[in-house]
Parts: C-alpha cells; sequence; structure tokens
C-alpha cells in the first residue's frame, strides 16, 4: 500500500475516535436513571446522532440500543475495511470473524435462558451481507439443530458439530466459546504470518498474544472464583496455541488458592505500566484497561495501518462495552459509582 493511502486510512481512523465518547460524556451518562435519558443523550453526540436520529427515545428498548450501537460501530469498520486496496486486505476481515462468532455465541446462551425470542431482537440484521453466516436461518433457530442446520454450509459447522447435544442443559457453551476463540486466533497469527514481516509481524502477534493472555487470566480467575471448577476443565478451555504463558505457569496460576492473587502477580508483570488503584475492582476491568491503554498507543503513535486498524477495533468493542454496561447498570438499579467502575476510558 503506497504512503499516502496509509495516511488517508490512519486520518480516517483517528478522525472516528475523535468522535467517541470522551470522560465528560460518561461522567454525565453513569448520573441518568432510566434509558430514555441515555438515548436522549446520545442522540445529541456526534458519533451516534445519526444512527439514533430517527429514534424515539420514550419507546426503545434497551436491546434495540445495543443493537444500534453496535450497527454504528459495524458501519465505522466496514467503512475502514473498504478504504484498504491492498493485498493484505484479508487481515481486516478477520473482525468479519470474530462477530460471526459473536452471533453463534449469543444465539447459544438464547437456547440456554431459553429466551429466543428476545435473542431475535438482538441478532445484527445489518451484517447479513458482509458474512457468510445465513443470518435468516439463525434468527430462526431454537435449538442446536436448528442452529447446525443454518451453518452446516460454513467452517463453523465443523467447530460446533463436535459439541451437539439433544438436550440445552447438556450444552457444553464454555467450550464452544473455546473452539470459536482458538478458530479466531489461529485465523489471526495465519494471516499476519501470510502478509506481514519483521517488526509489524511481530507487533501484530504481540498484539494478539495480549488477548490471549488476558483472555485466559480472566478465565481462570471467573471458573476458579464463582465456580470452584476443578483444574482440568479450567485447562480445558484455556487457549493454548500461539500465546507466551508457559504450561508452568499456567499451571502455577490454577493452583493458586486464592483467585484475587492472579490480580496481584499480574500487577507485578510486564503490563504494570497500565495498572492503576482501580483495577483490582474487576477482572474483566484490568484486562480491559491494559487492551484499552495499548490500543490508544497504537492509534496515537502507530504509523502502520494494520495496527491502527487493530487499535480503533479494540477502542470501538471497549465503548460498546462501556454503554451495555451503564444500560444494564441501569436496568438492575446499580449505584452510579459501581458502574462506573465498569467503565473504561
Amino acid at each position: 500500500m503506497c504512503a499516502w493511502a496509509n495516511n488517508a486510512i490512519i486520518a480516517k481512523a483517528k478522525s472516528m475516535y475523535g468522535n467517541f465518547l470522551k470522560a465528560s460524556d460518561y461522567e454525565k451518562l453513569v448520573k441518568y436513571n432510566n434509558v430514555q435519558d441515555v438515548v436522549a443523550y446520545l442522540k445529541k453526540h456526534p458519533h451516534y446522532e445519526d444512527i439514533l436520529k430517527d429514534v424515539s427515545e420514550h419507546s426503545i428498548h434497551r436491546g434495540n440500543l445495543e443493537v444500534l450501537v453496535r450497527k454504528n460501530a459495524f458501519k465505522q469498520m466496514i467503512r475502514l475495511i473498504k478504504a484498504v486496496y491492498s493485498k493484505d486486505a484479508e487481515y481486516y476481515e478477520l473482525y468479519i470473524i470474530k462477530q460471526e462468532s459473536e452471533i453463534i455465541l449469543s444465539v447459544l446462551r438464547a437456547f440456554i435462558s431459553d429466551d429466543t425470542e428476545e435473542q431475535r431482537g438482538r441478532i445484527p440484521y445489518f451484517f447479513d451481507v458482509h458474512t457468510k453466516l445465513d443470518i435468516e436461518k439463525i434468527i430462526r433457530a431454537v435449538n442446536f439443530d436448528d442452529l447446525l442446520e443454518a451453518i452446516s454450509e460454513t467452517e463453523y459447522y465443523q467447530i460446533l458439530e463436535p459439541y451437539y447435544v439433544k438436550d440445552r442443559d447438556d450444552l457444553r457453551y464454555l467450550d464452544i466459546e473455546s473452539a470459536l476463540e482458538v478458530y479466531y486466533y489461529e485465523e489471526a497469527f495465519k494471516r499476519i504470518r501470510k502478509y506481514y514481516t519483521g517488526r509489524l509481524k511481530r507487533d501484530l502477534e504481540e498484539i494478539y498474544q495480549t488477548k490471549i493472555e488476558l483472555s485466559n487470566i480472566i478465565k481462570i480467575y471467573r471458573l476458579k472464583k464463582f465456580y470452584d471448577t476443578d483444574s482440568e476443565t479450567i485447562k480445558n478451555v484455556l487457549i493454548r496455541k500461539n500465546g507466551r504463558l508457559s504450561e508452568r505457569k499456567i499451571d502455577e496460576m490454577i493452583a493458586l488458592d486464592n483467585p484475587d492473587e492472579l490480580l496481584s502477580l499480574l500487577s507485578k508483570s510486564e503490563f504494570k505500566q497500565f495498572t492503576n488503584s482501580q483495577d483490582y475492582v474487576y477482572i474483566e476491568y484490568y484486562a480491559g484497561k491494559i487492551k484499552y491503554e495499548l490500543a490508544k498507543k497504537f492509534i496515537y503513535f502507530s504509523t502502520d495501518v494494520p495496527k491502527v486498524y487493530t487499535a480503533f477495533a479494540t477502542l470501538s468493542e471497549i465503548e460498546i462495552e462501556n454503554i451495555t454496561n451503564i444500560v444494564e447498570g441501569i436496568r438492575y438499579e446499580v449505584g452510579e459509582n459501581e458502574i462506573k467502575q465498569m467503565l473504561i476510558y
């Protein structure tokens, strides 16, 4: 890709990121007591005014708001992907794979909770022209058989079929989630090694190795702290390939008597520069904060399109999670301070 095209894409990503919600926006949003006020505020914000302009804040459901926020992020990512006219375009399509996995997992969660009706309202119809998945079939799926039929012509069939069960109570969600993660990361490293060399290749690999590392740490922490899961089960759902953590280090983490020691361990690791006194409230906050600070560094200072694009995708997902946490906090009447502790900005 020529230098002027590089600069144009980077400038576009930075310009769009400039419209993201700021600390001052979150300070105001956490004070609202209902979703209507959140929507009214977002309708006036430059990042959301277009996607929400025809929405009535008095009638929109929180699930519909989440879909529109995701649609807005998706449209921006597609704009960046379409701006890339180079041999490495396949790397940028990793975002599509990630969204496909999320759709499949959301359908499985709907089976488990027996809430397929609400799920239909959350699946992004707008995604269908950018994916091999048959979104219409997936939306109509009410059990595992239907889902396998809906994905039968895709690579996801081979991933999910070994976990097929008739009874939803036997559904091994964590194992399926792990299998989809393995597929996503294998594609990421395959495409990085196919298109890049030298420093750029190493930097991109390190980004994904960090993602794997943090994902594994979250799993170990949550499974030990909240579910008292045995060591073998935990190891089975971890991402082992392409990670930096040795088997010995993973075993040490799993063997910790107190899962909270994981946070202390991380505070002394290479990530300590990205932590602060708030980082010990939630493990997800800790991991998210690390990803956020690394992504901000790349989007501000990198001159490589793949790194800026990857950073933009990370920051976009964090903003979606922030808005979702605010809306869910309002729904469950969580206090302002507690909601604020979940937000990353």
